[in-house]
Formats: structure tokens, C-alpha cells, sequence
């Protein structure tokens, strides 16, 4: 340690003898410093601040009726696309700003300090922040403007196109679905007009109608067994029933089987027309019943009794249940005759009814799909109808302009204070380096302990320099001049900072009549 002071302090009296040197060297680096500094130019900032308010009175009145378009997100694209070459190019232009570039490769870092100096931030209540810096306050100020009305517009501008693409897109999908639909249509339409007579019912497939057509058939056998039964059964109580009349009553046996005939066919005709199996078999049945009392009046037996208490009443009623169980068995049988014939049918079309279900149900199956489309396509057409409308009214979002962009009057850069500290340290360590390279250059011995070592010569005792009084006043006079030139460097450096204003001006100045 004590070795490193010695040699220190060696190298401290050795840079000594070049303080006037490095005095000049430290003046000389400042002004040239300082003159650099007041020739920058200065840095002009504009500002400005929207607020993104996308609250909309219309949107929860709209839930569910329109389309839901995340609106940060295009909002947040659309500042990406601020920054974008394209969109650069054309602020450059609208702010002429492409006029300092004369060559591609100028317009090119132009466009490339374009990206830098402009700023978009976002803070999370949704207000943006854009500055631009630049040498001109106007042209800043021309910028940001430029890249506020292209926020607020394109943002705008691009919901409005995208839902009109939407909409057209939708359009088309639309006509050509509807196209299908009708083509769907026609075919089953043909379809069915070519198989007519083998066509499906409501009843469900081929399997399943004859099923039940087999089913039908075989309950109607057992009700004609059962009907038959009871036929029979009546026929042999009429045997063994005496009617007990004292007269013929032919007229009114007829006249109650008639009537009990004509009650069914009352109630048939409520429930089926006249061409239906049933209806024909009564009505058959009422007019034999008609001529077989017509002959027996033709032959003389209408003489009946009128007392009606010369009747069997008995005998009477089983007379009108056969009657109504013999109209029964007619119209079971007439059911069955039809049923076979439609077992049969169906039996016959064995090979060409399941084909025809087949072909029907992909038809079908076609024809929905292309509806479900089609309707689905419909809804989705007025949805974005409506979220078009909505976008339209300028309620869905809006853009409030918190601080408008102004023509800056101060400029913000750059700091010239810290730049002339800068430049006067860097004078003062540049006259210190300046001395020590001379001290290096042109060395002397500063003492006993850097003799002995470098001659190898033993040195026995040293003799001190005795100034005179003329001598002692110079060298104090030296050294008050050398701490005038240090003081006066400072009020310089301070001097520099009060007046860095007009100082500026006139930098800028001698700047302009150089480069014209």
C-alpha cells in the first residue's frame, strides 16, 4: 500500500509540469463540448388521450338478439396496425414528413424512427395514450393528430366492414341454400307424385304396416268368431221362445229390425262416408230387410195385430239382438275382405315398398338438413342485421378525447443540463489523461524511491532547493493563475447552464446558415 501511495503521488508531481497544457486541453474539450450540446436540436413532444367507452346503453338491451363482438380486441389490433409499415407510410405522407427523405433508403429510416418515436400505450381503464417526438413541434403535433383520427376512424370503419362482409357472405350462403332447398323440394315433390300408391303413411315402415295391417286382420277374425257366436247362440233361443201372438205380427217384426238397422246406420254416418265398407254393407242389409217386408205385405200377412200387448216382449228383444248381431257379422266380414286385401297388397310390394321407404327417407333426410341450414342461416342473417344496425347507431362503442392533441411550446429534450456536466467532466478527465500521457511521454524522477531502483546507483543523501523570495512569489502567483483558469473553467460551466436558452438559439442559427 505504501508503495502504491509513493507511486501515486510520483505520478501526481510528474503530471504537475503539464498542468498548463492540461488546463488548455480541459478548456478546449468543454467549449467544443458544450457547443455540441447547444447544437442539438430540440425535442418536441405531443400527446394526446382517448378514453375507449364501450358501456353501451344498447348492448345488455341486445343480449342474445345480435351478434357479441369482443370490441377491446378489435380496438387493441387496431393499435398494432397503427404501428404497421403501410399505415406509417401514409401519416408520412399526410403530414410531409416524406419530404426530409429523399432516396428509398432514406424513406425507409424515416419510416424506421417513425416506429420508435411513436408511443401507444395502454392503461387498464381503457385509456390510450399516443405521443410522438420530433425536432419540428408542428410536424409532432400533425402526426399525432393524424394517428387519432386514423384510430378512432379505421376502429369504427372496420367493425362497419367487417359486418359487412358479414352480411354478404351471408347473403350468398343464403340464395345458394335456398337454391337447394327448392331443388330438395321438387325431387321429393316428384317423388312422391311417382309412387303415389306405395307411399309410407303415418303408420310408420313397411315391417311395421304390414305388422299391424296382419294384427288388424286377425282381431277382426276374432270378432266375427265371437259374433258368429252370438248369432247362433240367439237362433237357438228363438227356437225354444214361443212369441204367444193370436195373430200374425210379420209387419212389426220387420218394422223393428228396420229401425234398429237404420239407428247403426244413423251412427255410421257420423263417423265414416257413404262409400265406406261398413256404410255400403248396412245399407244393403236395410233394403233387403225393406223388400222382405214389402213381399210379406204383398202376400197378404201386414194383417197384424195392433195391440201391442199381443206381442212376446221377450221373444222381441232376442228378435232385434240377432237382427243387430247379423249386421255386425256383414260389416266384419266386409272389414276382413278389405283387410286381406290390404295384407295381401303389402305382402305383393315386398320388394318394392322397402325400396321406395329407403329412397323416401333419404329424400326426407336431405330435405331437413338443407331447411335446418337454410333457417339457421336466416336467423343468423337478422342477427347480424341487427348488430349492424347497432354498430351503425354509434352507440356500441365510443371514443373520448381526454386530452386533445396541441402544438407543444417546450420542448422536453434533450436534457442539456446533464449533457454539459457531461461534457465537463469529460473536459477535466480529458486534460488529467492528457497530462498523464505527457508524463509518460517525458518522464522525470520524483524521488529517492524511484532513483535507486531504475539507476541501480546508491544514493547517500540529498540537497534541498532553497528558494528565494522572487521565486517563492512567482510560483504562488503560478498557482493563483492556474486556480483562476480552474475557477473561470466553472463560472464557464455555470455561465453555460444560465444561459443555455439564448445559447441554444444561436447554435441553432450558425446550425441553419451552415447547412444552407
Amino acid at each position: 500500500m505504501h508503495d502504491l501511495i509513493q507511486q501515486t503521488f510520483s505520478h501526481a508531481r510528474g503530471m504537475w509540469r503539464f498542468r498548463w497544457r492540461a488546463l488548455v486541453v480541459s478548456w478546449l474539450a468543454c467549449v467544443i463540448g458544450w457547443a455540441v450540446v447547444y447544437s442539438l436540436p430540440n425535442v418536441y413532444e405531443a400527446t394526446t388521450r382517448v378514453f375507449v367507452d364501450t358501456d353501451s346503453v344498447l348492448r345488455p338491451l341486445l343480449r342474445g338478439l345480435t351478434t357479441e363482438s369482443n370490441v377491446m380486441n378489435q380496438v387493441n389490433m387496431m393499435t398494432r396496425a397503427l404501428l404497421s409499415r403501410p399505415h406509417l407510410e401514409e401519416v408520412a405522407r399526410e403530414t410531409d414528413l416524406d419530404l426530409r427523405a429523399d432516396t428509398p433508403r432514406e424513406m425507409e429510416g424515416l419510416i424506421d424512427k417513425l416506429q420508435t418515436s411513436i408511443q401507444i400505450r395502454q392503461s387498464r381503464d381503457r385509456l390510450y395514450t399516443i405521443s410522438f417526438r420530433d425536432r419540428d413541434p408542428r410536424t409532432a403535433h400533425a402526426v399525432v393528430q393524424t394517428l387519432l383520427s386514423n384510430f378512432v376512424g379505421d376502429t369504427l370503419q372496420g367493425n362497419r366492414s367487417d359486418s359487412q362482409v358479414a352480411m354478404r357472405f351471408l347473403n350468398e350462403q343464403i340464395a345458394e341454400h335456398e337454391l337447394r332447398l327448392v331443388d330438395a323440394e321438387e325431387r321429393l315433390a316428384e317423388f312422391k307424385k311417382e309412387n303415389v300408391g306405395v307411399m309410407p303413411n303415418t303408420t310408420g315402415d313397411y315391417y311395421a304396416r304390414l305388422q299391424a295391417s296382419t294384427a288388424t286382420l286377425q282381431e277382426l277374425e276374432a270378432q266375427l268368431g265371437l259374433a258368429q257366436r252370438t248369432r247362433l247362440e240367439l237362433l237357438h233361443q228363438l227356437e225354444t221362445e214361443e212369441p204367444v201372438l193370436r195373430v200374425d205380427s210379420v209387419t212389426s217384426e220387420y218394422d223393428l229390425r228396420i229401425a234398429a238397422a237404420e239407428n247403426n246406420l244413423r251412427d255410421l254416418s257420423l263417423q265414416y262416408t257413404d262409400r265406406h265398407p261398413d256404410v255400403i254393407a248396412l245399407q244393403d242389409t236395410l233394403e233387403r230387410l225393406k223388400e222382405q217386408r214389402d213381399d210379406a205385405v204383398a202376400r197378404g200377412t201386414a194383417g197384424g195385430t195392433t195391440d201391442p200387448a199381443d206381442l212376446n216382449p221377450v221373444y222381441q228383444s232376442m228378435k232385434i239382438e240377432l237382427n243387430t248381431t247379423e249386421v255386425e257379422v256383414a260389416q266384419l266380414r266386409a272389414k276382413i275382405e278389405q283387410q286381406r286385401q290390404t295384407v295381401l297388397g303389402l305382402q305383393r310390394s315386398v320388394d318394392t315398398i322397402p325400396g321406395v321407404e329407403a329412397e323416401l327417407t333419404k329424400l326426407n333426410r336431405d330435405y331437413e338438413v338443407t331447411k335446418a341450414r337454410y333457417e339457421a342461416l336466416l336467423d343468423r342473417f337478422e342477427s347480424a342485421r341487427l348488430t349492424e344496425n347497432a354498430e351503425q347507431s354509434s352507440e356500441d362503442v365510443k371514443f373520448r378525447v381526454i386530452d386533445p392533441p396541441t402544438i407543444p411550446l417546450d420542448p422536453i429534450g434533450p436534457n442539456r443540463i446533464l449533457f454539459l456536466w457531461v461534457a465537463l467532466v469529460f473536459g477535466l478527465a480529458g486534460g488529467g489523461l492528457f497530462a498523464y500521457s505527457m508524463n509518460q511521454i517525458d518522464p522525470v524522477f520524483g524521488g529517492l524511491a524511484s532513483l535507486a531502483p531504475k539507476t541501480g546507483v546508491s544514493v547517500l543523501g540529498t540537497i534541498s532547493v532553497i528558494l528565494t523570495p522572487g521565486q517563492k512569489f512567482a510560483r504562488r502567483l503560478q498557482m493563483g493563475v492556474f486556480m483562476l483558469g480552474l475557477t473561470l473553467l466553472l463560472s464557464a460551466f455555470v455561465a453555460a447552464i444560465m444561459l443555455r436558452a439564448p445559447a441554444v438559439l444561436l447554435a441553432s442559427k450558425i446550425v441553419a446558415r451552415i447547412s444552407a
